[in-house]
């Protein structure tokens, strides 16, 4: 029962989408409303009093006030409410709330326990429309196609409780120097050299090294690094092999205790190091990540990241606070023990061609006990996708983006409850978009499929001894600014 309860949350959960409720323009009409599915009273009067704000007129029904359901939810589809609000306040989707979701009103609105609104999204019915029924067909064969990697995922982790899992083959204490190499992979970057290079090379001084992989760029960047950046070390890869193959390269052809990953996009501010260093005379520190500025002080990226969990693992940046625990170092603008990063098996390459690469690292040091940390003394400025944009495109990005979460799962999660929740998120977003017309999720799933059985074999070997569970792990990289703020609203 708490998985169907679970992972009819995470269902519940594809579909929502943030709201402003001043901007319902149509709420003015509305006559006649249904809220639904809290115990608290608090909660119900808060939104039965914008309700009325936004529509004076408006008759409202409660159904499960006082934590009694009311008997007219059984008969809200003949009742033709112009909007029904479901109050999410802990309770999860319970069967009168699903109810209610379905009722045919003309707006389907949510209430949650932070006082944010949010709209339901549910597809249109349309039978008469032979369109709607071929979208419908193919969401269900998707579906059932998502059954696949999540039968291999519950043979290997069963299997795995019977079999002994290996012990980790080394554990490794404190760097043994703190010599750092500066690892820049590039493709097709000529442009970005001069924006990235100079301070790198500064900040590297004579104590450290930077060196430029070039992934077999078409354009003449290696030229001109050669010609320009003498004391820059660069090695030019034959064949593209993605960020991931170009920063094992790197990190391969380097020989210091220590590493740093800095993307061509990012310009390091004076004193990166002083500030980061430090934190490596900690034997369980694994990967210490900067500060991230971007252009105009957007906070979109900010480099002290959370985890956050609603069927998928999604990681969000949350404003700099003090230094403290964070999910992952980002691999454009952290420095990296290179002996746990050995002992971990190295960048992930199944990611191809971009993202998650370094929150599959970051993940498995946590699996080991090995913490990722924010300093926000050390700063970077970055051109957030200006390489990305420009080479993928950014639709293809977040198909990829959504793509490599999907194989992240299979790979890491072993918790039962995360995955049901996995699962019931995948076919709710598979219904909601396609019926939609929308083909993102679709694309995500055929991309991912084919790389199952290799997933399989990794997933195997990641399972070591005394490894920490995934809610620990959700646990322990919760930077230091989330707890203040929840001690901030229990006051």
């Amino acid at each position: 029962m708490r998985l169907l309860a679970e992972a009819s949350t995470a269902a519940g959960n594809v579909l929502l989408s943030p709201l402003d409720p001043t901007s319902l323009s149509e709420a003015r009409g509305w006559r006649r409303g249904l809220i639904v599915g809290s115990r608290r009273d608090q909660t119900i009067h808060e939104a039965t009093s914008i309700l009325r704000t936004l529509a004076p007129k408006i008759d409202l029904d409660v159904a499960w006030s006082g934590g009694r359901p009311a008997s007219g939810i059984r008969r809200a589809r003949r009742q033709r409410y112009d909007v029904v609000c479901v109050l999410l306040t802990g309770e999860g989707f319970a069967r009168e709330k699903l109810a209610a979701m379905l009722s045919g009103a003309q707006v389907a609105l949510a209430y949650g326990a932070n006082r944010q609104w949010y709209r339901i999204r549910l597809p249109a019915f349309h039978p008469g429309n032979i369109r709607w029924w071929a979208r419908l067909i193919l969401a269900t064969i998707l579906s059932l196609a998502y059954l696949r990697p999540m039968a291999a995922v519950g043979v290997v982790s069963l299997l795995r409780r019977l079999i002994p899992p290996d012990a980790p083959t080394s554990q490794p204490g404190v760097p043994t120097g703190r010599a750092v190499t500066f690892i820049v992979p590039t493709y097709n970057q000529r442009h970005m050299m001069d924006f990235c290079l100079p301070p790198l090379i500064a900040e590297a001084g004579d104590a450290h090294q930077v060196l430029v992989v070039d992934d077999a760029s078409v354009d003449d960047t290696a030229d001109y690094v050669r010609s320009h950046y003498p004391q820059v070390r660069l090695i030019r890869l034959p064949k593209n092999r993605g960020f991931g193959g170009a920063v094992r390269a790197g990190i391969a052809a380097s020989n210091t205790p220590l590493y740093a990953l800095i993307n061509t996009d990012v310009q390091i501010r004076p004193g990166y190091l002083d500030a980061i260093l430090p934190h490596f005379d900690a034997p369980d520190t694994f990967a210490v990540c900067s500060r991230i500025e971007l252009p105009g002080g957007s906070p979109v990226e900010t480099g002290n990241v959370a985890p956050a969990w609603s069927g998928v693992l999604e990681p969000y940046h949350v404003p700099p606070s003090r230094p403290g625990p964070i999910l992952y170092a980002g691999g454009a603008s952290s420095v990296f023990d290179r002996a746990k990063y050995e002992a971990l098996g190295r960048f992930e390459t199944i990611y191809r061609p971009l993202y998650f690469e370094d929150i599959d690292l970051g993940y498995r040091a946590w699996r080991r006990g090995w913490r990722s940390l924010f300093e926000p003394s050390a700063s970077v400025f970055h051109k957030h996708r200006a390489w990305i944009g420009a080479r993928f495109g950014n639709a293809f990005a977040n198909e990829t983006f959504l793509k490599n979460g999907l194989l992240f799962v299979w790979k890491n999660v072993r918790d039962a409850t995360m995955l049901a929740q996995h699962l019931a998120y995948v076919w709710a977003r598979l219904f909601r978009e396609i019926l939609d017309g929308e083909g993102t999720i679709a694309r995500a799933v055929l991309r991912a499929l084919p790389l199952c059985p290799l997933l399989m074999v990794k997933r195997w070997g990641a399972h070591r001894i005394a490894d920490l569970p995934d809610s620990e792990i959700l646990t322990r990289a919760r930077p230091p600014v989330l707890d203040h703020s929840a001690e901030v609203a229990a006051e």
